[in-house]
């Protein structure tokens, strides 16, 4: 359910810490990250 939604609403990232859950996401856009590497980003984007 929470890929079709991220699929659906075109996310780039899923943020979770069971990123062994979404396994096999290379034919979809959004790519599971933990939260840490999601803050991280945060710094790149602004």
């Amino acid at each position: 359910m929470i890929l079709e939604l991220a699929v659906a609403g075109n996310c780039d990232y899923i943020v979770t810490y069971n990123s062994k859950h979404f396994k096999g996401l290379e034919q979809f856009k959004p790519e599971p990250i933990t939260p840490k590497e999601f803050i991280g980003l945060q710094g790149d984007l602004l």
